[in-house]
């Protein structure tokens, strides 16, 4: 690779006034179409790529749908959300006109909603419709 680097710096600038550039400049430079394809068969050699961008392996639920059967199970907000289709900004805006649960809160950052009320409140919902 350090070979094919010192080609590189052989070739000449398309800029005839050419000043060094500093950190961040692009510089450009008229490299012959064989330096090229060794450049870049060097770097697929070096690092093969995917032509899909990966994603993160999504991680398994902190807690399943089955802590829901546990009446005084502490429930998280996205399971809660799962077991009433509603979404976080909707539970709220429900909390806060008094017409769902209310959650306890175990902390600054921890809120949780017993499970026994959640699934009151839905069989409560399915009686009224």
């Amino acid at each position: 690779m350090t070979a094919l680097l010192r080609e590189l710096l052989q070739c000449k600038h398309s800029d005839p006034n050419h000043r060094r550039a500093g950190a961040g400049k692009w510089v450009t430079v008229n490299v012959p179409a064989e330096l090229w394809a060794k450049i870049q068969a060097a770097t697929e050699q070096a690092e093969p790529r995917s032509p899909v961008p990966t994603q993160r392996p999504r991680l398994p639920p902190a807690q399943t749908l089955q802590a829901a059967l546990i009446p005084d199970a502490l429930l998280r907000i996205d399971v809660v959300e799962h077991l009433t289709g509603l979404g976080e900004s909707t539970i709220r805006r429900k909390m806060a006109a008094a017409n769902f649960p209310q959650p306890i809160k175990n902390g600054a950052r921890c809120t949780r909603w017993r499970a026994g009320d959640v699934t009151t409140w839905l069989r409560e919902q399915g009686a009224a419709a």
